[in-house]
């Protein structure tokens, strides 16, 4: 079980500041990378990354138009774990395998109105996370749609306990238990844990949450 709080911005200097926060509270976050075509909006580029300094481990989730492409630009910002979004996918093989291959961690990620059924069993088994989002990709500050935990639970079928599944947008205290019962382990928070006045409370609460039984 795990809380990892996201950031997505054009800002770059926000993006910095918001990783620098972090320090000393999380042990990993995630870097959301739009790149205009996936969606409309963009944020901070891939290339902008090159080079952050930061002890925590990153994760990269590329809302991006053919992510497989996107593998050994990744690469160069040293992402622990790196995600792509299905939709604009050619072979979510190729993504999975050309990642293993560059020595990450690897996560397939579903938008709010992508069927489960659209990626293969045997897909699904070759990650390490499977992530299932709970609002539109791309954007922030959306509400938790229920729609999402059904998927949570179907996609936890599917992988049994040897991958982690995931869960993306509008979390909260109330919606995170919801997703937990539904087979989710790894928790993404967006807007909710940045408007907290005091992110070490908040994140300390929020992993005691997930602790509980």
């Amino acid at each position: 079980m795990e809380i990892v709080p996201t950031i997505l911005t054009a800002d770059f200097s926000e993006f910095v500041g918001k990783v620098k926060s972090l320090e000393g509270i999380a042990s990993r976050f995630q870097a959301d990378i739009v790149d205009g075509k996936f969606v409309a909006s963009k944020t901070v580029s891939l290339e902008s990354l090159k080079g952050l300094e930061t002890s925590l481990k990153m994760d990269l989730h590329l809302m991006v138009k053919e992510p497989a492409e996107w593998v050994n630009r990744s690469l160069e910002v040293l992402p622990d774990r790196l995600i792509g979004q299905v939709e604009m996918m050619a072979d979510p093989g190729n993504f999975v395998n050309r990642a293993i291959e560059g020595g990450m961690e690897v996560g397939i990620a579903l938008d709010l109105e992508t069927p489960v059924e659209t990626i293969s069993d045997e897909v699904y088994h070759l990650a390490d996370l499977v992530l299932v989002l709970a609002v539109k990709a791309g954007f922030s500050g959306q509400e938790f749609d229920e729609r999402a935990l059904k998927k949570i639970e179907k996609v936890r079928k599917t992988v049994g306990n040897l991958v982690e599944v995931g869960v993306d947008g509008g979390l909260n205290e109330k919606t995170i238990l919801l997703c937990k019962k539904a087979g989710a382990s790894i928790f993404y928070v967006g807007s909710y844990f940045w408007e907290a006045e005091n992110l070490q409370e908040e994140y300390t609460n929020l992993v005691k949450l997930i602790g509980q039984q």
